[in-house]
């Protein structure tokens, strides 16, 4: 055995280096910059800045929300069909990330009215009421602000919204991934079927394990 590796140690030697290198590229492929392996949650740009009110008159911006993983969702409580189900989701969403021990500390869901006018905050706060059933500060945030401030955040980040004549809003339906750097790192089309809450959860949960 002894006289087979000194005649091939050359050749043993070079296939432990291919071998290496390819597991190297490999792991390249598969890891983004933030160390998690999945490209999808690459970072694309730095989310839009904003400085809105919560359902008591406080001044919440996205600043006071760094370090924690955030799902933003733009929507209004008189949508007629995509914004109820949707909520729902996330509604689930909230129940995992509790489980985990992550809402609040780690993650925060976020919705904001693109209907300030009729969605007042007792609205708002009737419209949570039917999905948090213990609500946990810092959680599930509902905003609010001018109607025209909020449109052209919306824009800023992605989404489309326009006011109809019958004062409905056509808008996009998605939600948004934010790391805790403020970074936009996914978007989830909210109205495919196949979208579901330990999607999502799976990444936030990597999000939250970076640095």
């Amino acid at each position: 055995m002894g006289t087979f590796f000194e005649k091939n140690w050359f050749k043993l030697a070079l296939g432990v280096i291919l071998i290496a290198m390819i597991a190297s590229f490999a792991y390249k492929l598969s890891v983004n910059g933030n160390g998690n392996s999945d490209e999808r949650l690459t970072a694309m740009k730095a989310a839009p800045a904003f400085q809105l009110q919560d359902l008591d008159g406080k001044t919440v911006t996205s600043e006071s929300m760094d370090g924690k993983v955030r799902l933003v969702y733009f929507f209004y409580s008189y949508c007629p069909d995509v914004c109820l189900p949707t909520s729902f989701l996330l509604s689930q969403v909230q129940d995992e990330l509790k489980k985990k021990d992550l809402l609040g500390a780690k993650a925060e869901i976020i919705s904001i009215t693109v209907d300030p006018v009729r969605d007042t905050a007792q609205v708002l706060k009737d419209f949570g009421n039917r999905f948090e059933s213990k609500p946990i500060p810092g959680g599930w945030t509902f905003l609010r602000g001018e109607e025209a401030k909020i449109h052209k955040l919306a824009e800023d980040f992605g989404i489309m919204v326009i006011k109809e004549k019958d004062g409905n809003f056509s808008h996009s339906n998605a939600i948004l991934l934010v790391d805790k750097k403020g970074q936009l790192r996914n978007y989830y089309d909210a109205s495919r079927p196949e979208l579901d809450a330990a999607h999502i959860v799976k990444d936030v949960v990597t999000l939250s394990k970076e640095k």
